[in-house]
């Protein structure tokens, strides 16, 4: 069973990987001390979640996007949005 991933997205921006199946090291994608691999996203063997200090996203952002986008066996990295709040609706709105 995956493990699921608490996310502060206050705190950290996060980052898929979406890898080669062949890809044999994904804890290779923390390219930069202020990257951590977090792991597996979901039961999606080839998709890998890594976050970075929301404090220094700026300052790294641009190396860490084009190394990891030069890396061999990275098909795809993207940068994760904060999930949107939902408003419930009252009875008369359905």
């Amino acid at each position: 069973m995956a493990s699921q991933h608490v996310l502060d997205h206050a705190q950290n921006v996060y980052l898929t990987v979406t890898t080669s199946p062949s890809f044999a090291n994904p804890q290779s994608l923390a390219i930069h001390p202020s990257v951590s691999y977090l792991g597996n996203v979901g039961a999606l063997p080839d998709v890998q979640l890594l976050s970075v200090p929301r404090e220094s996203w700026e300052s790294v952002r641009e190396s860490v996007m084009s190394t990891l986008s030069r890396m061999d066996g990275v098909r795809r990295v993207d940068m994760e949005q904060p999930p949107k709040t939902r408003a419930k609706r009252g009875a008369d709105e359905l």
